[in-house]
């Protein structure tokens, strides 16, 4: 929407002029994909994201809302507003990244973060998928060997690929 432009690029005339801020969208895309993979990482929501950045006392820069941040990450917004909060979400990340370090050592490992699996790596287990959805325990060791995923990552998504597939088949019958 138009007020998001306003609210984010309007109200950022720094970095909106800043003529050596990156702008190529392949850059973008790539911190997109990154940003992402980071923020699974660390077990935080986008809402999460959304509402710290107000805590970062940018100037300009409230909290943003959940979608936006998935827009963000979902390369759904237009040039301007990924141009400009790229820094923003940038500035959140290396924080974030910051503060978790110093709590991991603090605190005791609690549950399990959700995995979260690159685009190349998703790729190649479609690939193995579409010519063997059933592979062997062995086979899907070797497939973890050669994606460097843990092998029971490589499993359960085995399992839950098996299983989109079955509600797809499911709702094509409907």
């Amino acid at each position: 929407p138009a007020s998001l432009h306003h609210t984010v690029v309007g109200s950022l005339p720094s970095i909106q002029h800043c003529p050596d801020l990156d702008t190529d969208p392949r850059e973008l895309e790539k911190f997109s994909e990154h940003f992402k993979q980071r923020r699974i990482k660390l077990g935080v929501t986008q809402s999460d994201v959304g509402r710290a950045l107000a805590n970062l006392k940018i100037p300009g820069v409230g909290s943003l809302s959940q979608s936006t941040i998935c827009r963000f990450e979902s390369l759904t917004l237009s040039h301007n507003n990924m141009v400009a909060l790229k820094p923003i979400l940038h500035t959140w990340l290396e924080e974030a990244e910051r503060v978790s370090m110093e709590t991991s050592l603090i605190t005791a490992e609690r549950k399990r973060k959700r995995t979260s699996i690159a685009s190349p790596e998703k790729r190649s287990l479609e690939a193995y998928f579409a010519v063997q959805p059933r592979p062997s325990s062995e086979k899907i060791g070797q497939i973890a060997d050669k994606l460097d995923l843990k092998k029971n990552v490589v499993r359960v998504w085995f399992c839950n690929q098996r299983q989109k597939q079955k509600r797809l088949k499911f709702s094509a019958m409907r």
